[in-house]
């Protein structure tokens, strides 16, 4: 059995009210008791709150070292790009000062044969990556069964 202390304490009348009508729902007859139930039950919920929390960090955690290589993946990619769009900036710039243009005639006015045939390149580029890709995750999958 637990050691029991005398206390006196003022409550207001909400606390009352809430701690009677709890009492109604439990059967619990003392006031006291009622009052150590209710803490109990408050630490019962801190504690979960507390598991929670560091399940919520462990998850979070998992996620970002999940999908790092992932981001890493897309970084690079971006950057690369970035580079390259640059670089033809500079040389669709300096072949525009070397001809001496004035004005240009934007692709959907006119599309050549030439923007045409670097589009068919890009995507079949694009295609046999992800070709290759889908290669690789199927060898991979067949290989760790």
């Amino acid at each position: 059995m637990t050691n029991k202390t005398r206390n006196n304490l003022y409550l207001d009348d909400e606390t009352m009210a809430y701690i009677e009508d709890y009492k109604e729902e439990t059967g619990v007859s003392f006031n006291g008791q009622m009052v150590d139930q209710i803490c109990r039950e408050h630490q019962a919920l801190l504690g979960q709150d507390r598991s929670r929390e560091y399940i919520m960090r462990l998850m979070a955690e998992h996620f970002q070292e999940m999908f790092a290589e992932e981001m890493k993946r897309f970084r690079l990619a971006a950057n690369r790009s970035d580079k390259n769009t640059q670089v033809l900036l500079e040389l669709m710039n300096g072949f525009a000062m070397d001809q001496n243009l004035e004005s240009c005639i934007t692709t959907p006015i006119f599309e050549s044969q030439a923007v045409k045939d670097a589009k068919e390149a890009v995507e079949e580029r694009i295609s046999n990556q992800r070709q290759k890709k889908i290669s690789v995750e199927e060898s991979q999958a067949t290989s760790s069964r």
